[in-house]
């Protein structure tokens, strides 16, 4: 009873790290100084498509210049404010070096999930970054901190060529469907919120209404855009009353 108590607290905390690790947009970035001294900024974020944290950062910021010096960071993600004690709601630390990566889709990812950066993001002292992460620190509130390891909230290995080349065409089927974005975000209330499908990846689907996000997670990863797309009706399906 134990082993399958603690293999549930288990399961919950990887699909509440994966859940923050992808939808998380903003987050604390701890990094360090030419003197070892430690700085915290607040940061724009979002998930490469293996769920790898990518940032746009500035060569005129501390904490670039800090990378620079030093590449290893520590970023804490945490969900939106709520009721309740916030010690109480899960958080993710994940830890590793960062580094400039001039990979165009990861650019692509940022900014669909940062439309606002599109503001600044041409200026020739921004560029895009990406975490390796090699450290995880999960805390689900009170009474639950699981040891996690990177390889149990970044997506599974796999050929997904056809996939991220799909990505453009599948996000704009599903925001071409009226109220189909609103739904699998499983909100159905009347208003002025328009939900949208932001990104995707081979274990799920992220969306977004203004600072809201929602995610549609999938029970085994799918590679290929058919295979994706019979993930997506399944998670629909199964979400519909």
């Amino acid at each position: 009873m134990i082993a399958a108590g603690a293999e549930e607290s288990r399961t919950a905390a990887i699909a509440d790290a994966k859940r923050l690790l992808r939808l998380s947009r903003t987050a604390a970035l701890a990094t360090l100084g030419a003197d070892g001294s430690p700085l915290t900024t607040w940061v724009g974020c979002a998930s490469d498509l293996d769920g790898a944290p990518l940032f746009l950062l500035s060569t005129l910021a501390q904490h670039t210049k800090n990378l620079a010096g030093d590449a290893r960071g520590s970023l804490l993600l945490t969900s939106p404010p709520d009721r309740g004690d916030p010690l109480n709601h899960p958080r993710l630390t994940v830890g590793g070096p960062i580094a400039p990566h001039s990979d165009p889709y990861a650019r692509r990812r940022y900014l669909q999930r940062n439309p606002k950066a599109k503001l600044y993001a041409p200026f020739v002292d921004f560029a895009i970054h990406r975490m390796r992460i090699e450290a995880v620190h999960f805390n689900g509130g009170f009474g639950r901190a699981d040891k996690l390891v990177p390889a149990d909230i970044l997506a599974p290995p796999g050929e997904a060529a056809a996939l991220t080349d799909a990505e453009d065409v599948l996000l704009a089927e599903i925001n071409a469907a009226e109220g189909l974005a609103a739904q699998l975000a499983g909100r159905r209330e009347a208003g002025r919120r328009v939900w949208r499908a932001i990104g995707l990846d081979a274990e799920g689907l992220d969306l977004a209404a203004g600072g809201a996000a929602a995610r549609v997670g999938f029970p085994a990863p799918a590679f290929e855009p058919q295979a994706w797309r019979r993930r997506l009706a399944d998670a629909l399906a199964s979400s519909s009353p």
